[in-house]
């Protein structure tokens, strides 16, 4: 099982609740109320779509609505598209004309919920650089759809395309096989982290476009020459797909190691996908949607420790069997998979009546069969919290009070704290390295102390980075191909040890 993660006091009260499901007595309810005092994450994803984090008002509102709740973190969406609802040094300030002249909204939101012990975590869009929703192109001539988007030069362009070359125009992608979209990517979470007293940072869309995309002209000549391959591989093609996953697991690793670097104790977290309807439980990760169409191999993530917690975007509505059924074996499997990072689960507002998201909440809060929790439950979203047309207070009360949404059962019937991140805790360093020539990809090999015990071999990134998570700290020796010398590092517990490795 995982390093802390598994919460094995509670298998002897699922035991109980496989016996007396035949008797008079609601094992959910009853589940919820012992551990109501238990730390969980209880999240609100807040988007920058509608109404909700965008002026004093509303923020005011939200914080005050997620207080009522009894719940502890927001994820507030600070970026929709390359634009900063903050003060950014990397981004140009947004265009949205619902935020007051001069006003910061993510600035404002950290200072009203620190008042009431609430997180905040600032909750960025990775992949696609802008929308049509918007109108025209971005006013700021600096913002990247204007200095790297699709009518850029070929060697400028950061945009994916697809096998034909076609780039999906009405909402263009980075393609995460860019090196520098990469450093831009790393640069706008750093920038976070730099200038504000944020909880964590939250990563959406930190993955390909489904349909086979990937073929930027510069991503393709580094797979070409890092494979020895000419021709331009198929969108299923095995090798192919192996690459990109590689360049979404190098990222985030990067990424990982960077705002560590700034700030230890900043979380980073990821919305991440459950496509397809093929059973967890039974069937092979890598064949499953996830991987195959985005490429975004998260369950590595939470296993290798790349990130802080894995934020499943669990979007079901139980008013469709399959679906409902759908999201009781996602939920299982994140319960039971074997990890040392966090889940949270993320049911649906939008697509759910006011009392199916209550069912589904308390359904993410019960132990699995086997007695194993995650880490929190985080509903999607708040300024969209349900299909039936019901006042928005009517979601509120519903999670902390009895309500007619709720057959008199919330699931949040008191505060709880958020859990502690006990990997942070634990007695583990991490390397961030650079290769200074990242023209080409190197290998490069760890090795532990001077009888040179074999860490780990991995290859160098699409700007000469590698990264490895969780070292015991000590003496290791760092050889990277076709240098004569190794270089010397030391791991200490929870620092990141940065290194440059020179011709």
């Amino acid at each position: 099982m995982g390093k802390t993660i598994r919460k094995k006091l509670y298998k002897l009260a699922a035991v109980f609740i496989l016996v007396l499901t035949s008797l008079q007595f609601n094992p959910i309810k009853a589940m919820a109320e012992e551990n109501s005092e238990a730390p969980f994450i209880r999240a609100f994803w807040v988007q920058a779509f509608e109404p909700g984090n965008k002026t004093p008002e509303q923020i005011d509102q939200l914080v005050q609505d997620v207080k009522d709740a009894n719940m502890n973190t927001i994820v507030a969406q600070v970026s929709r598209r390359h634009d900063a609802y903050y003060h950014s040094d990397v981004l140009p300030f947004t265009q949205d004309p619902a935020v007051p002249q001069g006003f910061d909204p993510l600035g404002y939101l950290l200072e009203k919920a620190k008042e009431n012990g609430i997180e905040v975590h600032a909750w960025v869009v990775v992949g696609p650089m802008w929308h049509t929703v918007y109108g025209g192109a971005p006013n700021d001539p600096e913002h990247i759809w204007n200095t790297n988007g699709p009518d850029a030069p070929e060697n400028e362009t950061w945009v994916t395309q697809d096998y034909n070359g076609t780039v999906p125009y009405w909402q263009p992608y980075l393609d995460l096989g860019h090196p520098d979209a990469r450093n831009h990517v790393v640069d706008m979470v750093t920038d976070i982290v730099k200038n504000y007293d944020v909880d964590g940072v939250h990563l959406d869309y930190i993955r390909y476009p489904e349909d086979g995309k990937g073929y930027n002209p510069t991503s393709l000549a580094r797979f070409q020459e890092e494979t020895g391959r000419t021709d331009r591989p198929l969108p299923n093609d095995a090798e192919w797909i192996s690459w990109k996953v590689e360049q979404v697991d190098t990222l985030i690793k990067r990424i990982y190691t960077e705002l560590m670097a700034v700030n230890g104790e900043a979380e980073l977290s990821a919305a991440v996908l459950s496509w397809g309807f093929a059973n967890p439980n039974s069937t092979d990760w890598w064949q499953m949607d996830p991987v195959q169409r985005a490429h975004q191999n998260w369950k590595k993530w939470v296993q290798e420790g790349y990130l802080d917690y894995a934020y499943v975007m669990n979007y079901d509505s139980d008013a469709d069997p399959r679906r409902e059924e759908r999201y009781n074996q996602w939920i299982q499997w994140q319960k039971d998979l074997e990890r040392n990072r966090g889940i949270v689960i993320g049911p649906a507002l939008y697509l759910n009546t006011i009392s199916d998201s209550i069912n589904q909440i308390h359904r993410a809060l019960a132990p699995s069969q086997l007695g194993n929790m995650v880490e929190g439950v985080s509903p999607y979203v708040y300024n969209v919290w349900s299909n039936d047309g019901l006042p928005q207070q009517d979601l509120i009360r519903s999670l902390y009070e009895p309500t007619e949404h709720n057959d008199g059962n919330p699931p949040f019937t008191s505060p709880v704290p958020t859990p502690e991140a006990e990997w942070k805790n634990q007695s583990v360093g991490h390397l961030l390295g650079k290769v200074e020539d990242s023209s080409i990809s190197r290998e490069v090999t760890i090795y532990r102390g001077e009888e040179g015990k074999l860490v780990d071999s991995i290859k160098t990134d699409a700007n000469g980075y590698f990264v490895l998570t969780d070292l015991q700290p000590g003496n290791y020796f760092v050889k990277v191909e076709g240098l004569e010398a190794s270089k010397k590092i030391q791991i200490s517990i929870q620092q990141v040890t940065e290194v440059t490795v020179s011709n």
